[in-house]
């Protein structure tokens, strides 16, 4: 394991390299999914320039633990501390719980401090002076710092992370600097920015931010009066949630959508409230149905007031509203009987889940400007029964209308290009659906259960079709039905080449040359087949897929028990989740040269396989990816993996055999078969779920850069008593799973632990 200087140094150069340029993608690397509010897409670059390799550092390493220009651990014993010249980066968690440091002196040089780095450092106080050409903060950087008390930026910055202050309970005063370095990138407030800063009574945000992310200031009680940037945009969810001394705030014109939640429990929100009930007193009988919608930046209606505490509420909207925020209309969902939208208005944007619930609404009109129906719209919305569409709709959300049971008929505009996750799901009054020539791409669950849907007009353009889309519709089940039993196999493709089902009679399989892509669950409709007595005749013997195909989706030969022979075309680049899940017959197969992922449980219980080709290509492989493959004695793993899954080998020859100290797969320990006292090197940076399942280690110390234990990483290892957790950020899933001997304390409050991380160990207080 040990590694010349040289080789070891240009090693650690180039990490600091690749992190420094990861983090500049920050932003750009944000799936939509994962916020629940829309936000504006950042590409913030960085200056290479800032980033010349560093060899000699002079340190006392009594204090520091430092690896090329960076300083990856405090070990001092607290007090004034003064970061080593030509320090280039504080590292993860690097100060992390270092409760007796009470201040820090900065070099000139650092400009990059990594997730973690001042967490806890609640001996800290007064004013925080950070680096003066500090250009990124990572996410939690200065978490639960309780004692600092302002903080203010001598410099602007290429990217700031989420929860950065977070529980910074004695924060006072933060003045933000304008905006981000790069002109190109747009400047944002992340999420959970101030969450819990309870004293925080004066914030100067980016002036250029055009987001704020979800709970950026949740539960700042100290907080009275708030300057929004003139720019700003978009707000998520729950934003001041819990600031109960909020009486100000100050909006930008051009904010246009808000998330749930925002204001709730703010006096601001209350004042506002009572403002409109007196609006809508003051106003004569024909304007009182307009006067009850609390509005903030360009129209944007946050809050809607009804004129009566009871009876049925017929909404009527103001040409002038833009935007109609999520949460809008929750406190009055279930009366709403109808919405009018006026003609020729400006509403463009409805929210998330925005009449989700309207139980009473049996029709509405959506207006001519909007072009997506976001997620969960009329989700829930069991007795509508007509939406009316405009033609410039170009999406439809996840769950946009899940459980509309009563939904007839809808017209979907040529416009279109994509139909979310359960965006039909159960509209059992469904009986068709013509499919938009625009249309792309149509979700996991997307027409699942509409059980009466007896057809479906497909387009060229559809190339991805997601699991279980079309399961349980009178259509999909149609496919299988024959006036005559068939004598060859038949295929039902669709859109641009997608094997949607296939009927297999003949047990050698031969995919058509159209096919480009096979959706999730094609060769697995045999377990519904009721007679029992054809079971084994429906399954392949062999399948070639053809030059042109793409993609095998998501268990596409689920349990092919029967499937032996598998030819794939070069053309194939992703093979799905489960693709061959228990195809207990496959003896060998040859990886297409351009995937670059085996996915989790693509082979599991593949008990005959003998032989897998696995291409240079492949950079990563999921967890139980080979599990129980009993016959594989052989496997070449490429050397540019650089990720291996819990329980990828468990259960094969080629895995019992290696029985070295340390096996490892590019730096991921997959297995451990050495002493009872272990010492993981340092040149390890992940442990594979599993990898400690035996009955001999007693102890283990983890590298000083290590600072997270993955899913089941020690799961089974029953004799472990002790492990450093110093360094330990995070814990994930039963990763300690059944240490029934291990005996520890853990502070949750500084470590991020799953629920179920110490199942079964009975000896270890979480606290």
């Amino acid at each position: 394991m040990n590694k010349t200087t040289s080789v070891s140094m240009i090693r650690k150069v180039a990490l600091v390299l690749a992190v420094c340029i990861a983090a500049a993608c920050f932003y750009a690397c944000k799936e939509e999914d994962s916020e629940p509010t829309p936000m504006p897409t950042v590409e913030p670059t960085h200056n290479a320039a800032t980033l010349s390799p560093i060899y000699n550092i002079d340190y006392d390493p009594e204090q520091f633990v430092v690896s090329g220009s960076t300083l990856v651990e405090y070990i001092g014993n607290g007090g004034e501390v003064t970061v080593p010249n030509d320090i280039t980066t504080i590292g993860v968690s690097a100060f992390a719980g270092a409760d007796k440091v009470t201040s820090i002196t900065f070099p000139k040089s650092v400009t990059y401090i990594e997730a973690y780095a001042f967490e806890g450092c609640t001996a800290l106080t007064g004013k925080f002076v950070p680096p003066n050409n500090l250009n990124y903060i990572e996410d939690y950087a200065f978490k639960d710092c309780t004692g600092i008390t302002e903080i203010a930026f001598q410099n602007k910055l290429y990217s700031f992370g989420e929860h950065v202050f977070e529980g910074c309970t004695g924060l006072v005063k933060v003045e933000l600097p304008d905006k981000f370095l790069d002109t190109n990138a747009q400047t944002n407030l992340p999420a959970y920015t101030f969450s819990g800063c309870t004293s925080l009574t004066d914030v100067t945000i980016f002036k250029e931010a055009v987001s704020i992310g979800d709970n950026a200031f949740e539960g700042c009680t100290a907080l009275t009066t708030v300057n929004l940037p003139d720019k700003l945009k978009v707000m998520g969810r729950d934003v001041f949630k819990g600031c109960t001394a909020l009486e100000t705030i100050n909006f930008s014109k051009v904010l246009y959508i808000v998330g749930g939640n925002t204001f709730t429990d703010t006096p601001w929100m209350k004042a506002k409230i009572e403002e409109t009930k007196n609006n809508i007193a003051a106003a004569d009988a024909e304007n009182k149905h307009l006067a009850g919608y609390v509005t903030v930046g360009q129209n944007c209606v946050i809050y809607f007031v009804p004129e009566t505490d009871s009876g049925d509420i017929d909404l009527v909207l103001s040409e002038n509203t833009y935007t109609l925020c999520e949460g809008t209309f929750d406190d009055v969902i279930e009366r709403i009987t109808s919405v009018t939208f006026a003609t020729g208005g400006r509403l463009e944007f409805l929210g998330e889940n925005l009449f989700r619930g309207a139980v009473n609404l049996k029709e509405i009109s959506l207006p001519s400007k909007v072009k997506d129906i976001s997620n969960g719209l009329f989700d829930g919305c069991t007795n509508i029964e007509t939406v009316s569409i405009n033609s410039k709709l170009e999406s439809i959300g996840n769950n946009a209308f899940r459980e509309c049971v009563k939904l007839k008929d809808i017209f979907l505009p040529d416009s279109i290009k994509y139909i979310g996750d359960s965006a039909f799901y159960h509209c059992l009054a469904l009986e068709k659906i013509e499919f938009p020539t625009a249309i792309e791409s149509i979700g996991d669950y997307a027409f699942k259960d509409c059980e009466n849907i007896s057809d479906f007009t497909f387009t060229l353009k559809l190339s991805n079709v997601g699991v279980q889309a079309f399961d349980n519709t009178k259509w999909y089940d149609d496919l299988s039905v024959y006036e005559e039993p068939i004598t060859e196999n038949k295929f039902h493709v669709y859109g641009n080449g997608v094997l949607i089902k296939a009927d297999i009679v003949d047990e050698n399989v031969v995919i058509p040359d159209n096919v480009k892509s096979i959706g999730a669950f094609t060769f697995n409709g045999w377990t519904e087949i009721k007679d029992k007595e054809f079971y084994g005749s429906k399954l392949p013997k062999s399948i070639t897929i053809p030059e042109g195909v793409t993609r095998i989706g998501d268990y596409a030969f689920y349990f092919c028990e029967n499937l032996d022979t598998v030819f794939i075309a070069d053309t194939v680049t992703e093979i799905g989740e489960k693709a061959f899940y228990g195809c207990s017959a496959i003896t060998s197969i040859i990886l297409p040269e351009g995937i670059d992922r085996i996915e989790d449980y693509t082979f599991y219980g593949c008990t005959s396989l003998e032989e897998v080709s696995v291409p240079d290509s492949v950079k990563s492989i999921g967890r139980y990816a080979f599990y129980n493959c009993y016959a594989l004695v052989e496997l070449d793993i490429p050397e540019g993996v650089t990720e291996v899954g819990a329980y990828a080998f468990t259960g094969t020859p080629w895995f019992q055999y290696h029985n070295e100290k340390f096996f490892t797969i590019g730096t991921t320990l997959v297995k451990y078969s050495g002493d009872a006292v272990c010492v993981i090197p340092d040149d390890i940076t992940n442990i594979a779920g599993g990898a400690f399942e035996n009955e001999s280690t007693t102890s283990v110390t983890l590298p000083a850069s290590m600072t997270s234990i993955p899913e089941y990483a020690f799961a089974g290892c029953v004799e472990l008593k002790t492990i450093d957790l110093a360094n330990v950020t995070e814990i994930g899933e039963r990763a300690f799973n059944g240490c029934k001997e291990l005996e520890i304390t853990v502070d949750s409050s500084k470590v991020n632990v799953a629920p179920d991380a110490f199942a079964n160990c009975g000896k270890v207080t979480v606290k």
